[in-house]
């Protein structure tokens, strides 16, 4: 049984009374979810969230007052719980994840489809929680990672270096790597995850298992099936946004 510790404590907002009815009831299966409020307008959802203070919050997109970003809006993003947007209308999910959604849900959903995104939920939760923490903590202080720079390349003629901030994506190719600049395309014998770990996070984000790209030369996103994304760069490129990344993709790009 789950402790008070380990209860999420949830609102819905949503202006159709069956539709919370149906959320309410799938909920009730999750043994950690604790569904303290509901609100059937969009100016009772933020009321709501003000006096409860909730862990988890679960929003309509389109409701009779305003809509769900609007909710987001009048509270702010950096006020908001963790959020999950339920929704008819599948038009919104990357505006969506610029907000910082948890998930977009599609209805019809089912059981599995909300367990899988209050899984998600959770994750979000104790990575929070664990930052939290971390903040809290007096320790002493830790050295500074230090980050490439350059990366070196041995090529037939000796050896170049490649400024980090010429990259622009960088792909795996079985035992090598390719680094796309703007100028031309570098091939390296190393692994995409032994450079991941030495570049600046701040500045590059892994969008694949193959594929880790620079934040700023992102231009821009296209919604494919199953929740995968293109990711359009600034060189032209198309890339694939992988779903096992998206979270940790719309997570990083907001930073």
């Amino acid at each position: 049984m789950a402790t008070s510790q380990d209860i999420t404590r949830v609102i819905i907002v949503e202006d159709e009374y069956q539709s919370r009815r149906y959320l309410r009831e799938l909920l009730a299966g999750e043994e950690t979810i604790a569904i303290v409020g509901e609100a059937g307008s969009g100016a009772e959802g933020v009321d709501l969230i003000r006096r409860m203070s909730p862990d988890l919050v679960f929003i309509d997109i389109q409701m009779p007052d305003f809509n769900g970003f609007d909710l987001i809006a009048q509270i702010g993003v950096r006020q908001m719980p963790v959020f999950i947007f339920v929704t008819a209308y599948p038009d919104y999910a990357v505006r969506a994840f610029e907000v910082e959604a948890v998930d977009y849900i599609c209805k019809p959903f089912d059981r599995d489809r909300l367990s899988a995104s209050v899984e998600r939920a959770l994750r979000r939760l104790q990575i929070q929680d664990s930052l939290a923490a971390a903040e809290d903590l007096s320790a002493a202080p830790i050295a500074v990672e230090q980050w490439l720079s350059r990366i070196t390349i041995k090529e037939n003629e000796g050896i170049i270096f490649v400024p980090v901030n010429e990259v622009l994506w960088i792909e795996a190719a079985d035992k090598y790597i390719v680094i796309h600049t703007a100028h031309r395309n570098h091939l390296a014998r190393q692994t995409i995850q032994s450079l991941e770990n030495r570049l600046d996070p701040k500045d590059f984000v892994r969008i694949h298992r193959s594929t880790i790209v620079r934040k700023a030369a992102v231009r821009g996103l296209h919604p494919l099936f199953h929740g995968d994304y293109i990711v359009r760069l600034t060189d032209g490129a198309e890339l694939t946004l992988s779903r096992n990344y998206r979270e940790s993709f719309f997570h990083k790009m907001s930073l």
